[in-house]
């Protein structure tokens, strides 16, 4: 029984030897290759400077089709203020007028004295309150454009941050498995070993084989996850998101206090563009209002008739607003609904940010206060646990289940540990896009 046991104990630790040793020899990635590699298994990832949180959010603003296409839009609106204000352009008119078309002067421009070729120019007087208006409302739509554009790049930033988040916490689980797979295969190597010189079970075997299995599935799985994030990746920095992860995430700056933040959601773009379509509502409501007073036009025209004498005339035009109970008061109306609502909207785009900036912020506090528990507690407890339940295995007190089980018990840990680090970075990121000047 004694030789039993000290035959286990050489191979268990033979087997935690190889494992110190494949760790050694494993690439800085962590990665140690599969059995069955997946074609794209990160071959396409290339060479160069590794790609840090804050590469992924400025490279995602530079050369962004989303931006360049807003500010087009943006340049053309402060174009069309300017034109907005202006009169409208002339109207020149040429004919020939009373032409006779039947008894015996019939198409004559010369024995009728009525006929005459003709020649005007007429021009149309909107009021000058009017016009300045309408440019202004041009203007305000410009304006909050821009700060729409503002709060894009504010949301793409944020976006590429999360998306490099994504592929930063696939990578580090694949990891993980790899790690776990490489330390089951050698256990799987030992026991074989074991079993077939009759001294191990070999249902502690086939439990190796089974659980050395769905290890390396799961590093499959993490694998996939790793091809489709960087896929969401390159959606926001192309080609780029193929670099490799600097994988580190104490880049990322900490959150301001709780109530500062708060004040910065008052003057966040989407607040200010919202204040902005108040003021478009209120030019509307003006507008409305101006289109109870008549605007004029006036015409001059000259009249040339063969054989007699030339005419020349001026004729004045004026709207007149009469029926104004079915057409200027239902737009006044309407436009003062219009900047009701536009209210209504910003007090809700309001509640909105201050709930989602308080979400956020609870979950970065929690995450890092999980976080701090799991590493001062939890992963030290479950990797005393594998120690344990390895040399009671080795020792001949334990069985080989209760060594899987601690195994994956850590792996699981480790990734509730990822997961909690990933889930802060994601608030602080989130943050990020209430804070000023991103």
């Amino acid at each position: 029984m004694f030789q039993h046991h000290a035959t286990r104990r050489a191979l268990f630790a033979a087997a935690i030897g190889l494992s110190f040793i494949a760790r050694a020899e494993e690439p800085a990635s962590g990665a140690v290759p599969l059995a069955h590699e997946h074609p794209f298994d990160g071959s396409a990832i290339g060479a160069g400077e590794p790609l840090s949180i804050a590469d992924a959010a400025r490279l995602a603003l530079t050369d962004q089709p989303i931006l360049s296409g807003r500010e087009a839009s943006i340049d053309a609106e402060e174009q069309l203020a300017v034109s907005a204000a202006q009169l409208p352009d002339p109207r020149l008119t040429a004919g020939i007028k009373d032409l006779p078309v039947d008894r015996g002067e019939a198409f004559s421009v010369r024995d009728d004295n009525f006929t005459m070729f003709s020649v005007g120019i007429s021009q149309d007087f909107p009021r000058g309150d009017k016009r300045r208006l309408k440019g202004e409302r041009k203007r305000l739509e410009a304006a909050m454009d821009r700060l729409g554009l503002d709060n894009d790049r504010r949301s793409i930033g944020r976006d590429a941050a999360l998306a490099w988040l994504d592929v930063y916490e696939s990578e580090q689980a694949l990891a993980l498995a790899r790690q776990l797979s490489a330390e089951s295969a050698l256990q799987v190597q030992a026991l074989e070993n074991d079993y077939r010189n009759g001294r191990a079970a070999q249902a502690d075997w086939l439990a190796a084989r089974v659980e050395a299995s769905l290890v390396n599935d799961k590093a499959h799985d993490w694998q996939h996850h790793v091809e489709r994030m960087r896929a969401g990746l390159s959606r926001w920095i192309g080609e780029a998101a193929q670099r490799p992860l600097l994988a580190d995430l104490s880049s990322l700056p900490p959150p301001a206090d709780f109530p500062r933040l708060a004040a910065e959601v008052e003057h966040h773009p989407v607040v200010a563009g919202l204040q902005k379509q108040i003021e478009t509502s209120d030019t509307d409501v003006k507008l409305a209002r101006q289109a109870y007073k008549s605007d004029f036009s006036v015409e001059g025209y000259f009249g040339y008739r063969p054989d007699y004498a030339d005419f020349a005339g001026v004729q004045v035009s004026l709207d007149l607003p009469f029926f104004t109970a079915r057409r200027q008061d239902r737009d006044l109306a309407a436009a003062l609904r219009q900047s009701d609502a536009a209210q209504d909207r910003k007090a809700d785009a309001l509640r909105e940010l201050h709930a989602e900036a308080t979400e956020d912020y609870i979950d970065w506090h929690h995450a890092r206060e999980r976080s701090a528990s799991f590493d001062r507690d939890i992963i030290p407890d479950a990797q005393r646990r594998v120690d344990a339940a390895q040399a009671a295995y080795a020792a001949g007190g334990g069985a080989f289940d209760a060594v899987l089980t601690a195994r994956r018990s850590l792996l699981d840990t480790q990734l509730q540990r990822l997961s909690l680090a990933v889930d802060a970075a994601r608030a602080q990121v989130r943050l990020q896009y209430f804070a000023p000047g991103n």
